[in-house]
């Protein structure tokens, strides 16, 4: 190959390299990328996305002259579109959960504040039951599910008949999870599933930050469907990782959860199938990660055993 051709060849390479940089850097930037963004952010942002990706892609052709540049900057659009489709599709449903969770609250509040106007209970009575059909709707509920569900937020509601409003007044939010509360709620998935449902995350708000809320809340929809025995599947792969790594401190065990919780999110959202053998070989390349992290040590040994075979 002559010089002329090498250089054509290495530039028409690198600019499908920068347009496939661009669309990771939109999707999986730490910063901004949109598979970070969640609930209502993610829904309201993801045409902005699509606009920046049409604004550098064409910065980056205008540096090129190849004939089917705006073939492949279309190609790598639509992948992109897929991607954020998919997330933009789980945020959406994950936004209605709180906008549900947030109406059922307010109603248990009401419930608290007018226990002696009839009329307003009775009001407050057909909300709940109007909200939880519109959940169930979403999430494609069965008549058995959603009795379930009709129950517990009707046991809340006479308890709330009950107690002073300020009992259902929300807490002021925090920052940072507590790791020990957060461990403890979630082991009751295992342990004790029907308790974990009698649990209302947002009054937890001093303990668990707005993103555990919101994934508490999301797990106890999925669990009283079909997903549940996936749930219980992925909560006891990472328990036994734990239980390899020896990790004993409840802050590290929370760090590990969120990474490999992280980990599978990012390739389900890459894959239209996360099956256990994927789990599994996520989860090994975590663990090899995690055990170089607790030495706080800047050089990686799995990545650097990677690069070097």
């Amino acid at each position: 190959m002559n010089n002329e051709n090498l250089l054509t060849s290495i530039s028409y390479l690198e600019f499908i390299n920068n347009i496939d940089n661009l669309v990771f850097d939109l999707l999986y930037s730490p910063n901004n990328g949109f598979t970070g963004l969640l609930s209502k952010n993610a829904v309201t942002s993801a045409q902005g996305y699509l606009e920046k990706f049409n604004h550098e892609a064409e910065k980056i052709k205008r540096q090129v002259d190849f004939n089917n540049a705006d073939k492949i900057i279309e190609d790598k659009k639509n992948d992109l579109i897929k991607q954020i489709k998919k997330h933009y599709n789980i945020q959406v449903v994950a936004w209605a959960d709180e906008v549900y969770q947030n109406m059922i609250e307010n109603c248990f509040l009401q419930a608290s504040a007018f226990r002696d106007d009839k009329d307003i209970q009775d009001k407050i009575y057909a909300k709940i039951l109007s909200c939880v059909s519109w959940m169930a709707n979403i999430h494609n509920l069965t008549d058995d599910e959603m009795s379930k569900i009709i129950k517990i937020n009707l046991d809340k509601f006479y308890r709330a008949l009950n107690s002073n409003d300020s009992d259902f007044i929300p807490k002021a939010s925090i920052q940072k999870t507590d790791p020990n509360s957060y461990l403890e709620i979630r082991d009751l998935i295992l342990k004790d599933k029907d308790k974990f449902l009698t649990i209302d995350f947002n009054s937890l708000n001093d303990k668990l930050d707005s993103s555990d809320i919101q994934k508490f809340n999301r797990t106890k929809n999925d669990i009283q469907t079909s997903k549940i025995n996936s749930i219980k599947d992925d909560i006891l792969l990472i328990n036994s990782a734990i239980d390899v790594l020896k990790i004993k401190n409840n802050d590290e065990k929370y760090n590990f959860i969120k990474l490999v919780e992280n980990d599978f999110y990012n390739s389900d959202v890459q894959t239209d199938n996360l099956d256990e053998n994927k789990k599994i070989e996520l989860i090994k390349r975590r663990m090899k990660l995690f055990k170089n992290s607790l030495n706080n040590d800047s050089i990686s040994e799995y990545f650097k055993s990677r690069i070097t075979s």
